[in-house]
């Protein structure tokens, strides 16, 4: 079922559904992704285990484990049975994996340090990586080597846009963003700006629906959202408290909705923020509309939306399934 998103219906949403692990099992999750159908929820975690859900009927279906490498940044491809992963651990590979055979299907080797983000490219079945050796690769399923090398500092925050075309690779150290257009990537970037106002420790970026905008978000009660075009600065979005530091990376605290219109943030209160920044003028710092409530007994630090349903998950040490409830 989809919703016609505004303040009122994702106000509406509620937590249904929590997933707590086994106590031998306990650890973060790092990753979340949902296939390109909406049904199926993938998570990888820091004890190296991947989770298969059912996102649709919010049921467990699997474990999927990776003792041997570790597991982390688990991307679903374009198939709703296979995934990349990047290993943690005795090597740096990503992995392909056949999640019904539970066979690897393809190694991509090359990396000489952790791969920290994996992206699948919303156009084919082409991918980039960014790791902690200073570079961003380029890669097609089909192949094991890769098809560019992108030197860059580290860490980088990893995006493509809506069509495919342009990625965009962050700096939160350095507070550059570049944009590139992938026809064209030994021109170097065709944009590149410095982020301002002191805003660090973004992990996260994410291109709107509607490729108009682009998320830099982080865990640390601040996200921005910049025009995807030019790189301005628009709206520093505030109101949610900061998450503590930690070893375990995880999957970003703010998405976009479907419709780009709005941005749904986790606070470590355990509640759901929610923004508007559509309606607002730009250069504006803007509070949460409203919260949702968050899951009780859980905490979720990371969030992603699913591309086709109405429903978003939050994820930590559990895992909080959100649907619309048109009866709250």
């Amino acid at each position: 079922m989809s919703v016609d998103i505004t303040r009122e219906t994702l106000s509406k949403y509620k937590a249904v559904k929590t997933f707590h692990v086994q106590e031998k099992e306990v650890a973060p999750i790092t990753s979340l992704t949902f296939d390109d159908h909406g049904k199926y929820l993938l998570t990888a975690a820091a004890n190296d285990n991947m989770h298969l859900y059912d996102s649709i009927s919010c049921k467990f279906l699997n474990t999927i484990g990776s003792k041997k490498y570790g597991c982390h940044s688990a991307r679903f491809t374009h198939a709703q049975n296979e995934c990349v992963y990047s290993s943690t651990m005795k090597s740096f590979d990503i992995r392909h994996l056949n999640l019904e055979t539970n066979q690897y299907i393809r190694y991509f080797m090359g990396h000489g340090a952790l791969v920290h983000d994996i992206q699948m490219s919303p156009l084919d079945d082409t991918f980039m990586s960014a790791s902690y050796d200073e570079s961003v690769r380029l890669w097609d399923l089909r192949n094991s080597k890769a098809q560019a090398i992108i030197p860059s500092l580290v860490p980088n925050c990893i995006a493509y846009d809506p069509s495919g075309l342009v990625i965009a690779l962050g700096n939160p150290e350095s507070m550059e963003l570049a944009l590139y257009n992938l026809k064209q990537l030994t021109k170097g970037p065709f944009l590149k700006v410095k982020i301002e106002n002191g805003f660090k420790n973004w992990n996260k970026m994410e291109f709107s629906n509607d490729g108009k905008y682009l998320l830099l978000a982080s865990s640390y009660g601040k996200h921005l959202i910049v025009d995807a075009f030019s790189g301005v600065q628009l709206f520093e979005l505030v109101g949610t408290k900061p998450f503590p530091l930690r070893e375990f990376m995880d999957g970003g605290s703010a998405t976009f909705t479907p419709d780009g219109q709005y941005v749904l943030g986790t606070d470590y209160d355990g509640k759901i923020a929610i923004w508007n920044h559509s309606d607002s003028i730009s250069n504006k710092t803007l509070k949460p509309l409203t919260f949702i409530p968050g899951a009780p007994d859980s905490c979720g630090r990371s969030i992603a939306m699913n591309p086709k349903f109405s429903m978003f998950v939050t994820a930590d040490d559990n895992v909080d399934f959100y649907v619309f409830d048109d009866d709250k």
